[in-house]
């Protein structure tokens, strides 16, 4: 490692003691180091690069924050496919799982080289209008459907590799990763998968019936939406970083990304005990209350 990028979240409080530990670590190490414009000004140190051009020299990413911190750097990189250590500093992070405690510790064990990467599938979206493709996103996370604040019910016409699956009438539709099925769409009642495993989930949002439930389909496949009728305010969300307000007509076509994420992992991460710590998944009601904090 000779060379590390640094993001971190713009209003973190503990971020500049934070930066000054860290690029303390790295320079006695040897190890070059450039921070993210905003942070860099913050701090008042250091080299420094903007999102939208990052550093092509370095060898991996450290973020710190939360999972939307991650979420914009995954975006920012486009095709790069540079490591991304991320460093939770509070919030639930599924992707940021890290905790600063450990932080050095992973350094030292990335150093070493005992230290595995997880390649996390990217979706490749395209919004395509009056034959045109006018918006394409990449998301590691999900691209969702959704209705404004005061849009009626929305109709989604599904298809999968051209075979016609179903009209969707609800508040919204969701097509996740496995990496996203522990966000909104598990939110919205879909499954978990694990992120190891090849697939979409189509997770219907609130539902005008029962009779739409979670489908999970194969990665390979093509998802074809189309919005019917004039619902009013209806938007398409990639990785809740960017929207665009959809028109009747128009047209989503989701497909796996031929890139992939590379998040950076320590070789004993158990993923269950990952769903037991940050969503007390498989806990006993008894069990969770014995955790709940008392009310001061």
């Amino acid at each position: 490692m000779k060379k590390v990028a640094i993001v971190a979240k713009g209003h973190a409080k503990e971020a500049k003691s934070i930066i000054q530990d860290l690029t303390k670590w790295l320079d006695e190490r040897g190890i070059k180091h450039a921070l993210e414009s905003v942070l860099a000004t913050r701090v008042g140190t250091g080299a420094s690069f903007s999102l939208d051009k990052m550093p092509k020299d370095a060898d991996m990413f450290i973020v710190l924050g939360g999972d939307g911190t991650l979420l914009s750097v995954v975006r920012a990189m486009r095709s790069r496919q540079v490591p991304i250590l991320g460093v939770n500093l509070g919030s639930l992070g599924f992707l940021t799982d890290v905790a600063l405690k450990d932080l050095y510790e992973t350094l030292e064990k990335i150093v070493d080289g005992d230290v595995s990467i997880e390649h996390r599938s990217l979706l490749t979206a395209e919004l395509e209008r009056k034959g045109e493709v006018i918006l394409t996103e990449r998301v590691l996370n999900d691209a969702v459907i959704t209705k404004g604040a005061i849009a009626r019910i929305i109709e989604v016409s599904v298809d999968v590799d051209h075979q016609f699956v179903a009209i969707i009438r609800a508040d919204g539709l969701i097509v996740s990763t496995p990496t996203g099925s522990t966000a909104y769409s598990l939110a919205a009642g879909g499954p978990i998968i694990h992120p190891k495993l090849e697939t979409m989930i189509l997770t219907p949002i609130c539902p005008h019936t029962l009779a739409y439930r979670p489908v999970v389909i194969p990665d390979r496949s093509i998802v074809t939406l189309t919005l019917r009728g004039d619902p009013g305010e209806v938007y398409i969300t990639f990785d809740g970083q960017v929207s665009e307000l959809l028109e009747p007509g128009d047209i989503i076509r989701v497909r796996k990304s031929r890139n992939a994420v590379k998040l950076v992992s320590v070789r004993d991460k158990n993923y269950f005990r990952v769903l037991r710590q940050k969503l007390r998944w498989a806990e006993r009601p008894r069990e969770r209350r014995s955790k709940t904090p008392p009310t001061p």
